[in-house]
């Protein structure tokens, strides 16, 4: 993007065109009289035919040096954004994935409770083609032109010449229509690892001491779909591909998706395969933490089952955490513009 604000060329047009009108202007005058009044009223007079010149490349001069300046400032405070949320985003990274689990206040919590349904659903992947109509159409057109002289000279004094040319223009069109049969043909995949959970659980709750809840949550392949867009989507904000800031927001993708992306989801829909498959009496009850969605909805951030470690399922955190270490990273660039010292504080809070 610094480089894009650039406007070399008419730096150098503009100095071209100054040295143009000046080597004109200057052994001109001078050879004309070395009257000064002659020399300024040739001046003048110049400029009347050559002063374009001289006013274009001022002009172009003007918008050249602005443009490296304004580079140049650019370039300056974009680097010192990039190398300031370098270092937030390291410090991220270096942080417990547990922290984008952990319940905030204001979070839904389902105690003691029992489950009813299970299903899981896998992620699909359909590819297809499809074929259609092509319309083509191709004109020719050209010019000929020949000419031809000759003499022919007798046994006598006389000769004779001859000459000809001809000349010819040809123009012409081809269309056509392909016809192709309209098919479509898919091909759908499930992705066996990538199985998103829909539950239902009975608690105690607003409806009396048999409440159902329903407990939703996204395939691993789903999160870190959506982890990848938050942070593609943060980096345009400091101008994408196309800057230091951008680029770099972009390059810690894979490392913050992997550090904080959940690896239980899959995990926890066999547990509660397995626990409905026992008998009621036997089933553990299970703890749920998560976002509410509606009523009595809740997309589950962690779960326990029967009291045992907490198992990671949407890091429903990790959008706060992500944007603190950002707002570090962008006061601390400000900061080392002003050359200040830069600001002491925890992504954590």
């Amino acid at each position: 993007m610094a480089l894009s604000m650039r406007k070399r060329s008419l730096l150098v047009w503009g100095i071209v065109l100054i040295v143009v009108w000046a080597a004109i202007t200057i052994p001109v005058t001078l050879v004309y009289s070395s009257d000064p009044l002659e020399r300024v009223g040739m001046v003048i007079a110049l400029q009347i035919f050559i002063g374009i010149l001289a006013l274009l490349g001022v002009i172009f001069l003007i918008v050249g040096i602005s443009g490296e300046i304004r580079s140049k400032s650019f370039n300056r405070r974009d680097w010192a954004l990039a190398d300031a949320l370098h270092e937030s985003l390291g410090e991220l990274w270096h942080e417990p994935s547990e922290l984008a689990y952990r319940v905030a206040e204001g979070d839904a919590t389902i105690s003691n409770a029992r489950l009813v349904e299970i299903e899981r659903h896998f992620d699909s992947q359909t590819e297809g083609a499809i074929n259609g109509t092509m319309s083509h159409q191709l004109r020719m057109f050209g010019t000929s032109f020949s000419s031809s002289y000759g003499s022919a000279r007798a046994t006598g004094p006389r000769t004779a010449s001859m000459s000809s040319s001809s000349a010819g223009v040809f123009s012409g069109s081809i269309r056509g229509l392909s016809q192709v049969n309209l098919n479509v043909s898919t091909t759908t995949r499930n992705n066996l690892m990538g199985d998103a959970l829909f539950a239902v659980f009975e608690a105690a709750g607003p409806a009396g001491h048999r409440d159902t809840y329903r407990v939703i949550s996204m395939s691993q392949p789903g999160v870190v779909g959506w982890l990848r867009e938050l942070i593609g989507f943060a980096a345009n904000q400091v101008g994408g591909p196309r800057t230091h800031a951008g680029g770099t927001v972009l390059s810690w993708s894979d490392n913050l998706t992997n550090r904080f992306a959940p690896g239980d989801i899959s995990y926890v829909t066999d547990r509660l395969k397995a626990l409905q498959s026992r008998p009621a009496e036997e089933r553990e009850t299970v703890t749920v933490f998560g976002s509410a969605s509606g009523r009595n909805a809740v997309i589950a951030t962690a779960l326990s089952i029967g009291g045992t470690q907490q198992l990671s399922m949407m890091p429903s955190r990790f959008p706060e955490l992500f944007g603190r270490a950002l707002a570090i990273g962008v006061a601390n660039g400000e900061q080392r513009l002003a050359g200040r010292p830069a600001v002491q504080q925890s992504i954590t809070g």
